[in-house]
Order: C-alpha cells, then sequence, then structure tokens
C-alpha cells in the first residue's frame, strides 16, 4: 500500500517548503495581519494547523505520476476515517484504537500488491473485505498521524527567502491571505485564514513532479472513528503460515 505514504510524502514536501520558509516581503497597511511578514504569517499558520485538535484534508495529488484523490478526517489522537482513490480503484480507511482498517475495491488491492506472487487471487480475496493492517507501517497508517504529518512542516527551516503575500480571496467561504512561492520549477501557494485562528485552508502545488490542491477544513470537528464488526474483518497483521517443504 505505497500509495498511502506516496501521498504523505508529496504533500508534506509541498507543505514544508511553504512552512517555514523564510520570506522576503512586508505586507501592505490594506492588508490582513498588518505588519507582519509573509514568513511571520506562515510561521502562526503552520502553529495553529498542527495544534488543531483535528481537522479534514481533501484533494487531489499527483503521487509517482498517479492521480490521488483523498478525503481524510483525522485528530490528534489518531482517530482517523477516510476515502482514497487511485486511478486502479478506490478504499475506505479507518483508524480507531490502536488498529487500522481498510477497506478497498479489486483494483485498489490490485495495485497494492501489484509485485506479490498470487496478485490476482489475493486482490480477489480482499476486494471490499476490510483488513486490519499493521499499526507501525508507515505505508497505512501515515495519513492518520495528524501530529507526525505535519510536523514535517517544521522541519526546513533553511530556506529563508523567496515567499511573498499575495491576494486576499475566500476558500469555502472562509476570507484569507494566499502566501506564493516558487521553488525548482514549482509554484506553491499557501491560502492562510484571516478571521479567527490562522489555519491552513488550502495548499496548491503546480508544476514540478507533484501538482495537487489540498483543502484543510472541519478544523476542531470531532472524528467518529468507530471499527467494523470483528466479524468482517481479516486481520492482516497476523503472520502467515509457512508452506511445508
Amino acid at each position: 500500500m505505497t500509495v498511502l505514504r506516496t501521498l504523505s510524502a508529496s504533500v508534506v514536501c509541498a507543505s514544508v517548503v511553504v512552512g517555514i520558509a523564510g520570506c522576503s516581503e512586508q505586507g501592505s497597511s490594506d492588508q490582513p495581519f498588518k505588519g507582519q511578514s509573509a514568513d511571520q504569517v506562515a510561521a502562526k499558520a503552520v502553529t495553529a494547523t498542527r495544534n488543531a485538535t483535528s481537522l479534514r484534508m481533501a484533494g487531489k495529488v499527483s503521487a509517482n505520476g498517479q492521480p490521488l484523490t483523498v478525503d481524510f478526517h483525522v485528530d490528534t489522537q489518531k482517530n482517523c476515517k477516510g476515502r482514497m482513490t487511485v486511478e486502479q480503484g478506490s478504499a475506505e480507511v479507518i483508524h480507531a484504537g490502536q488498529a487500522t482498517y481498510v477497506k478497498g475495491d479489486k483494483g485498489f488491492w490490485a495495485n497494492a500488491s501489484k509485485n506479490a506472487t498470487g496478485q490476482e487471487k489475493q486482490a480477489q480475496a480482499l476486494s471490499g473485505r476490510w483488513v486490519k493492517v499493521p499499526v507501525g507501517d508507515a505505508q497505512t497508517t501515515g495519513l492518520c498521524d495528524k501530529q507526525g504529518f505535519l510536523a514535517d512542516m517544521d522541519s526546513d527551516k533553511s530556506e529563508r527567502k523567496g515567499m511573498t503575500k499575495g491576494e486576499v480571496t475566500t476558500v469555502d467561504g472562509q476570507k484569507a491571505m494566499a502566501l506564493h512561492k516558487k521553488n525548482s520549477g514549482e509554484t506553491i501557494t499557501l491560502y492562510v485564514a484571516t478571521e479567527g485562528k490562522p489555519y491552513i485552508l488550502k495548499l496548491v502545488q503546480s508544476g514540478g513532479q507533484n501538482p495537487g490542491t489540498v483543502v484543510f477544513s472541519d478544523y476542531e470537528k470531532p472524528v467518529h472513528a468507530t471499527p467494523p464488526p470483528a466479524g468482517q474483518v481479516i486481520d492482516g497483521t497476523k503472520p502467515r503460515p509457512t508452506a511445508a517443504p
């Protein structure tokens, strides 16, 4: 299930560029965040978003050349519920308690196990079934680790110039200021809420290898993640018996 890790990496990489990267332009007096540089606005946005108890992230990105659509609601306790779609198929994901469950269609499992022996049989057997997957596996649980996912926004403090304040617009009815940055052929725009807490509302990346758009919403709303009934779950965390020689 490399696709989960790839999505996490692609969105985080875009976020790192704008997260706490230095900025060169001061805001004009008629803009929100008066007297604050784009650097300061970005830093506050990353902190507010990281400190939120929960959020929803939804959008479409390109991961390793594949279009990937996600819609996940996560919280700081790793409660998580969402859906992801790749070209080959789609899957629902739930993380509740200490377990992660994935229910994908045949196309999803075929893509996830494309290098495995008996791929077709395995995809058919798992299609439409809930599968309990290893919690420690970053490939399957990365998107449900809100704090780990967003912590990477703070990781790159070496880039100290290039970001500028942009227009004031709206994202899903909320006023937001755009922060722009060009980096190695990529243009990245971060939209920060201008009213209330300065949450990140949208991230847009164009150009480069992983273009896409992710919208952040439903801040501080509870995540209703309930494990599927035990009788409907295949336990993929147990080692399979080895065939006798």
